[in-house]
C-alpha cells in the first residue's frame, strides 16, 4: 500500500497494522471496476482496500476439537498413518443402507511393521462417515492382507508392469467433466522403473467409484515427487491443477496446470519462505484447495518445517488466481502445535479437502508427538506415537478477517459492479461495537440515502447479515453501475460480502 501522506507503520508480531493517524491508499491507477456479480467475495488480501485506516487482516486459527477421529487400530496400520484426503460425496450409500444420503469419504495411507521400509509397506485405505466426526473403516473385500480380505484396504500396490508400486502422498478429487469410469482422480508419487534413478515421479490414477482404481502407465508429470501432492479441477481456469514440492528457498511449492490430466509440464515455483519466517525453515507440503464457497479464492495450508527444532505446524497462504500467493498474517499458525505430551506436539500436516457442515468448515490434520527427525520405526511403534487424524473447525468464510484496530477504522473499496438487489455481510460484531456501510459513486461521492448515517448499524454475529439504510436495503437502481463501499468497523470482524437477490427489508415483494 502507498500512503497519501507521511505515515507510521506499526509492526506487532510480524503483522502489518495500518497506522491510526494516516489514511493509506491502494487504489489502482485506472480504477477499472471489479465485477463482483452476485458471487460471495472474501477479505483475504488487500484487493478490496482502495483506501483504508486502522484496519488489518488477521488469520483466524482453526478451533481444535481434540478429537482422535482416525487412529492406528489395525494390523496393516501397525507402523503409522500418513497422508489423506476427505470429500463430501452424496453419490452412493453407506454400508448397510439402502438409500443415498449425505456422506463423507476419506482416503488415507498407512504403513505396517512387516513391510517397513520397502515398497510393500503401504496400504491405500478407505474410511467413511455420516457426520464428519465418527469415521468407520468398512470391510471392502477388495485387497488381501495376510491372506484375509476383511479389511478397508483398496490396494497395496497398483499399476502395470514397469509402473507397479505403492502410492505415496495421494490427493483424491472428483472430476465433474470426466466420463463416469474416470469420475474420481488422484495424483501421487509413483514408481516408474524405466524412467531412471530414483524412479519416482508424479503419477495419476482414476476410478468410477473411488474404491477400484487404475493407474496410468506413464507419469502425468516427469518430476521427482515427495510429500503429498494437491490435485483438483479448477472451475475458474477450466484446467486440472496440481501443486507439489519444488526447489526454492529450501523446500518450496510449485504449480502446474493442464487441460489433459495425463500430462503436466514441470511445476513452477509459486510459494517459498522469506526473511520474515524463522531462520532455517521451509515449506513441506502444499495442501492446496480452490475454495468452493466463494469466488476467486484459493487456500494453501503448508506445514512450516523449522529445522532447528525439527517441528512442523500448519500455516495459511491465500491467492486470487492460484498463481500469486500471499500470507495474510505472518507468524500466526492456522493450526499450532499442541502442548508437550499432547498427540500433536511434534509434527502437523493438513489433509487434502474441506467439508462444509452448516455454517462451519471442517478441516482435518494429521498430528503426532514425533518430530521430523524422530520418524523411525522404533519410535513410531511406541504407544501414542502414530500419526492421528483430528478435526478442526472454522467459521464459514472465516479463515481471514478484516479487524478494526482503532475507534475510526474504515476502508473504501475500488469501484465494484454488481448484480442483484441487496447486500449481505458475514461479520461478527462484539459487545459495544458496530459495522456500518455507505455507498459511494465511482468518484467516491456519497449516494443520497445510502450514507453511513443512513445505515442501520449491524450488530451481533451473522454469516448473512442484510445491510439496511433506514430499514430499506433495496439496491435495484444501482445494479450494474460502478459503486464503492465505505465500511466502518468498531469492535468488529468482517469476513465476506455478497450482492444477491432477496427480500430488501421493505414492504415490496422481492
Amino acid at each position: 500500500m502507498t500512503p497519501t501522506n507521511l505515515c507510521t507503520l506499526l509492526t506487532t508480531s510480524m503483522v502489518l497494522t495500518l497506522a491510526c493517524l494516516t489514511i493509506h491508499s491502494n487504489a489502482s491507477a485506472d480504477n477499472t471496476p471489479i465485477d463482483v456479480g452476485s458471487e460471495k467475495q472474501l477479505f483475504i488480501d488487500d484487493l478490496f482496500f482502495a483506501t483504508s485506516q486502522g484496519i488489518q487482516l488477521q488469520v483466524n486459527p482453526a478451533h481444535k476439537t481434540g478429537e482422535l477421529n482416525v487412529q492406528r487400530d489395525q494390523p496393516w496400520e501397525s507402523a503409522t498413518l500418513n497422508w489423506f484426503s476427505v470429500m463430501e460425496d452424496r453419490a452412493g450409500t453407506l454400508k448397510g443402507e439402502n438409500s443415498p444420503r449425505a456422506k463423507y469419504r476419506m482416503w488415507y495411507e498407512t504403513y505396517d511393521i512387516e513391510g517397513w521400509p520397502t515398497t510393500d509397506d503401504t496400504s491405500f485405505c478407505y474410511a467413511e462417515s455420516t457426520d464428519g466426526i465418527k469415521w468407520t473403516k468398512p470391510d471392502l473385500g477388495l485387497s488381501s492382507y495376510q491372506e484375509k480380505t476383511t479389511n478397508n484396504i483398496l490396494f497395496r500396490q497398483i499399476g502395470p508392469e514397469g509402473a507397479h508400486s505403492r502410492v505415496h502422498g495421494a490427493s483424491v478429487f472428483k472430476d465433474p467433466n470426466a466420463p463416469k469410469e474416470e469420475r474420481y482422480k488422484a495424483v501421487s508419487q509413483g514408481m516408474f522403473a524405466s524412467k531412471g534413478t530414483p524412479p519416482y515421479y508424479v503419477a495419476g490414477m482414476y476410478s468410477a467409484d473411488g474404491l477400484r482404481w487404475t493407474r496410468y502407465a506413464e507419469p502425468i508429470c516427469e518430476v521427482f515427487s515427495d510429500s503429498q501432492y494437491s490435485g483438483f479441477w479448477d472451475d475458474q481456469t477450466k484446467q486440472y491443477t496440481i501443486y507439489g514440492r519444488v526447489a526454492g528457498r529450501g523446500r518450496a511449492l510449485g504449480r502446474s496446470t493442464s487441460e489433459d490430466f495425463t500430462f503436466f509440464e514441470p511445476l513452477e515455483l509459486v510459494l517459498e519462505t522469506d526473511d520474515q519466517d524463522p531462520p532455517n525453515s521451509d515449506l513441506y507440503n502444499p495442501a492446496a484447495h480452490k475454495y468452493p464457497y466463494a469466488a476467486n479464492a484459493y487456500f494453501m495450508f503448508p506445514s512450516l518445517f523449522q529445522h532447528d527444532t525439527e517441528t512442523l505446524d500448519i500455516h495459511l497462504a491465500v491467492s486470487r488466481d492460484g498463481v500469486t500467493w500471499t500470507w495474510p498474517q505472518k507468524g500466526n499458525a492456522f493450526i499450532p502445535l499442541g502442548k508437550p505430551g499432547e498427540f500433536d506436539s511434534g509434527s502437523l500436516y493438513m489433509g487434502q479437502g474441506i467439508l462444509r457442515v452448516g455454517d462451519e468448515l471442517f478441516h482435518y490434520y494429521g498430528g503426532s508427538p514425533i518430530k521430523h527427525n524422530e520418524s523411525k520405526l522404533e519410535n513410531l511403534i511406541l504407544p501414542g506415537n502414530s500419526r492421528t487424524f483430528s478435526r478442526v473447525t472454522s467459521r464459514l468464510d472465516g479463515l481471514v478477517s478484516v479487524e478494526a484496530k482503532e475507534e475510526n477504522s474504515f476502508f473504501i473499496t475500488p469501484p465494484l459492479r454488481f448484480t442483484g438487489n441487496i447486500l449481505k455481510l458475514n461479520a461478527d460484531v462484539r459487545d459495544g461495537g458496530y459495522l456500518r456501510v455507505a455507498l459511494l459513486d465511482e468518484q467516491g461521492e456519497a449516494i443520497p440515502g445510502k450514507t453511513a448515517d443512513d445505515c442501520d448499524a449491524i450488530t451481533g454475529d451473522s454469516v448473512d447479515a442484510l445491510v439496511l439504510w433506514k430499514e430499506d436495503g433495496d439496491l435495484t437502481a444501482l445494479a450494474g453501475a460502478p459503486i464503492r463501499l465505505r465500511i466502518e468497523l468498531h469492535h468488529a470482524s468482517l469476513y465476506a460480502f455478497r450482492f444477491t437477490t432477496g427480500y430488501a427489508g421493505n414492504e415490496r415483494d422481492h
